[in-house]
């Protein structure tokens, strides 16, 4: 195999991927939903909301930030991985080039990664530095809740990003199915007492959370995996569902219309 002839390839469906996940109407839109933290957090400060202190961003961000505009971000981008280019034959095009499909699965998760990186990273740290700033607090004071935070964010988005990347190249539609696990199974599930939420993607969030976070709303959480456990599920996680995404990708077959 040659290795730079490989990295080339990587690298051409990694560039398309990630531009066409940033620069595209959805891509836009994506955007403006991964900016609510910094915007709420503005919108507090300027409100000059007595309350608004570093508590009260981890009781908004957790529900806002990992229930919502984490699971969404991710469920739009991945699921338009290789789903979008099946349906509009354009798959094809990727298909004649002397790359295998698990190769341009791997690469487009690659650029998917990357791509939720770079929507998501910036607004929750930014939202932080507002609320530091607005309590006259050092940025260093909490920096056990930006770094559970972002442990949550990238491991996280690497987990949802991989389940949604296999259902998009398992259904036709997977959007939908994306949307019942993300708000309603990972609802329902992670707040049923005893061992169940072990089955969603949220209780190792939230147990990192809790794990790496002095004090905040999630000291209490029913919660006995260490962040350091938790992180490796996630990555299990994350790795089980792409492998199982490239081999699926692998065996499809794609009719060109005419």
């Amino acid at each position: 195999m040659d290795i730079r002839a490989e990295f080339r390839r990587a690298g051409v469906v990694f560039s398309l991927t990630l531009g066409y996940l940033l620069t595209t109407r959805r891509g836009i839109a994506t955007a403006l939903l991964a900016a609510l933290p910094i915007i709420l957090a503005a919108s507090l400060a300027i409100g000059r909301v007595a309350t608004f202190d570093i508590l009260l961003f981890q009781t908004l961000m957790v529900p806002l930030f990992l229930q919502v505009v984490l699971v969404f971000v991710t469920l739009v981008l991945a699921t338009a991985l290789i789903r979008e280019e099946i349906e509009d034959t354009t798959i094809h095009y990727l298909l004649t080039r002397p790359v295998s499909k698990p190769a341009i699965a791997l690469y487009k998760y690659a650029g998917y990664f990357v791509a939720m990186l770079v929507l998501l990273v910036p607004p929750i740290s930014l939202a932080y530095v507002v609320t530091q700033g607005y309590a006259r607090d050092a940025l260093a004071a909490d920096l056990d809740v930006l770094t559970g935070f972002l442990a949550a964010t990238v491991l996280g988005g690497a987990a949802y990003g991989a389940l949604f990347t296999f259902l998009s190249v398992l259904l036709r539609k997977p959007l939908p199915v994306g949307l019942l696990f993300g708000f309603v199974w990972e609802s329902i599930v992670g707040s049923i007492p005893g061992d169940v939420p072990k089955l969603s993607i949220i209780h190792y969030l939230k147990s990192i959370l809790k794990d790496t976070i002095a004090v905040g709303p999630l000291s209490s959480y029913p919660s006995n995996i260490s962040a350091g456990v938790a992180a490796i599920v996630l990555v299990a996680f994350t790795v089980a569902m792409l492998v199982a995404a490239m081999v699926v990708f692998q065996r499809s077959e794609f009719k060109q219309k005419v």
